[in-house]
């Protein structure tokens, strides 16, 4: 018996890109009022700014592979929209420029566009930013909770504050209530898989629970952990990329468990208070790896039956 890993992206039950795609920016969007009540309409711009630059350089890039460009293809300006979710509030429009313009002709166009990148563009535009502009990048109007607990204080802020989309961080990030809806969303159109970011935030809260970074509850810790920074966001949006994660359901369910777990060593020893672009890029890697392995342990289960 010989077992092959299916090529991405993988569309199930008769779901196309573009339906994938609709229903992502849909959710996508729906995270922008809050953000622009909140913070005003620097923050439209900040996502237009992204979109735009994400758009504009898969257009050149199409035209420079000598590639038809396909304007229904909507995977540019989910990206876009990713991408400004996760920056400041008050971020130079040159920042979501930058990111976006990495994200497509450096992490996505060159491996053939749609269903062939390796690593999640997103992911990488944001990562390349936060790298070489920590500063910007993490320039929010109230410190964050995730600030505080790489310092080693207690927010200021109680938990149950935390869902309304007030406390300091990132666009996108902090409207928890508006994160689950969207989450919930996503997984009754089955456009996501529900095992990788169920694994992942559980694989998340036990770390949690378990090693506390300042000196409080455990369930303070969890709470903690889950709603400030942007687990939350990058569990629903970028861990479950169906390009960049394993095809197979104990693939899935082990790829986000991994990814939880590095998620939590990186904000314990990192650098960034946001770590969550650096671990889905690393999870990214070694995707093939674990649907490999498991191919290959299930090839020889199935041979030592028969023999």
């Amino acid at each position: 018996m010989q077992l092959t890993i299916q090529k991405p992206p993988f569309i199930r039950r008769g779901e196309t890109v573009s339906i994938m795609m609709k229903n992502m920016l849909w959710a996508l969007v729906l995270l922008l009022p809050l953000p622009v009540v909140h913070y005003g309409f620097h923050v439209l711009q900040i996502a237009l700014a992204s979109v735009a630059a994400c758009f504009l350089s898969e257009i050149a890039a199409c035209l420079l592979s000598k590639r038809q460009v396909d304007i229904s293809e909507l995977s540019a300006i989910v990206t876009g929209l990713i991408i400004a979710m996760l920056m400041p509030p008050g971020a130079p429009l040159w920042l979501p420029v930058t990111a976006g313009m990495f994200a497509v002709l450096i992490a996505r166009a060159p491996f053939g566009f749609t269903g062939h990148n390796p690593f999640n563009p997103a992911a990488a535009g944001v990562a390349f930013v936060t790298a070489f502009w920590p500063k910007e990048m993490f320039s929010y109007p109230a410190p964050s909770a995730a600030a505080a607990l790489k310092a080693g204080f207690k927010p200021e802020m109680i938990p149950s504050e935390m869902i309304w989309g007030t406390a300091g961080g990132a666009i996108g990030a902090t409207a928890i209530l508006v994160i689950v809806a969207c989450a919930v969303y996503l997984i009754v159109k089955k456009t996501i898989n529900w095992r990788i970011m169920l694994c992942f935030l559980v694989a998340v809260g036990l770390f949690a629970l378990l090693f506390p970074r300042i000196m409080i509850s455990p369930l303070t810790s969890l709470k903690y952990e889950l709603l400030s920074g942007s687990v939350l966001f990058c569990a629903v949006f970028m861990i479950t990329d169906p390009v960049t994660a394993p095809n197979t359901r104990l693939g899935g369910a082990i790829y986000g468990a991994l990814a939880g777990v590095l998620l939590m060593l990186m904000r314990r020893y990192g650098i960034f208070e946001q770590t969550a672009c650096f671990a889905v890029l690393l999870m990214n890697s070694l995707s093939p790896v674990i649907d490999s392995a498991i191919c290959s342990f299930r090839a020889g289960r199935e041979r030592k039956s028969n023999e």
